[in-house]
């Protein structure tokens, strides 16, 4: 084990759960959500999972791994996509995340092609995505208590 794996699993497992609208829609597989789950990844990077309504076929829940310095520029393209009212992307060796401005909402691009995932969601829960993702980039981020 290394000394990031020790530092993580020594610290309290901590999962902000983003409360979702009753807009929140994945698709291509047309699923509701009820929350983003926000936690810190196994390699010290930030984990999005999807809470559905329903899911009886098992779908996988992860939305996406990021690196820290992806999550905090996906964080920061949310707000940018909320005030500027515009397109904004995150694009670097592993995130490919679009953040699509529609009037009504927002569409969010996890990924490529055969495993693009579209998460339609409103203004309020994408405002609270990005503070939780804020919020755990802060905690993963902080030095280990000695």
């Amino acid at each position: 084990m290394n000394d990031l794996s020790s530092a993580i699993a020594a610290r309290s497992r901590l999962v902000i759960n983003v409360e979702a609208d009753d807009r929140t829609v994945l698709f291509p597989d047309g699923k509701f959500l009820t929350h983003i789950a926000v936690s810190e990844d196994a390699d010290g990077g930030v984990r999005l999972d999807a809470v559905f309504l329903f899911n009886e076929t098992r779908l996988d829940t992860r939305l996406a791994v990021l690196d820290l310095d992806d999550a905090r520029d996906f964080a920061r393209a949310l707000l940018d996509a909320v005030f500027q009212g515009r397109t904004q992307h995150v694009l670097s060796d592993v995130a490919r995340i679009a953040v699509i401005f529609n009037p009504n909402g927002f569409v969010l691009k996890f990924g490529e092609e055969r495993a693009l995932k579209e998460l339609f969601i409103a203004s309020p829960a994408i405002v609270r995505l990005s503070q939780g993702l804020l919020r755990m980039v802060d905690r993963v981020s902080a030095l280990p208590p000695h």
